[in-house]
């Protein structure tokens, strides 16, 4: 297998951004949450049309992103510790690139070739 990781971050392709982990728990029927601000290199990129196509959501065309990172990046999940017991569940990443934020919607691990692959959405700001 061929290894593109040192692709994926150079600087002369690769970018600074923000992921934003979400995890919590359930307290008295309620999930709640913590936010955590992780800073990641990585190769982003406008979506093209045929990777759109891959998300349930490709009939809504509007600020898509793929990412290309060496770290991983999740949908919503559940972590597990050493052990792989669980030991917390969380939500789909939040990536903050150009002023924007977008929610990682699909995750493609190709960690084989040294990167991991996630379309993202655009969120409405408020």
């Amino acid at each position: 297998m061929i290894n593109v990781s040192r692709i994926v971050n150079d600087p002369r392709f690769s970018q600074q951004f923000k992921v934003f982990r979400k995890s919590g728990e359930w307290v008295r029927g309620r999930f709640e949450e913590d936010e955590k601000e992780i800073e990641m290199n990585g190769v982003i990129t406008p979506a093209k049309p045929k990777e759109i196509e891959m998300i349930p959501e490709g009939d809504r065309v509007g600020g898509e992103i793929s990412i290309h990172s060496t770290n991983k990046i999740y949908t919503t999940h559940a972590l597990n510790n050493e052990n792989d017991e669980e030991i917390n569940e969380g939500t789909s990443d939040e990536i903050e690139w150009q002023g924007e934020r977008y929610k990682i919607y699909q995750v493609s691990d190709y960690s084989q070739y040294g990167y991991y692959y996630a379309i993202g959405m655009r969120l409405v700001s408020c």
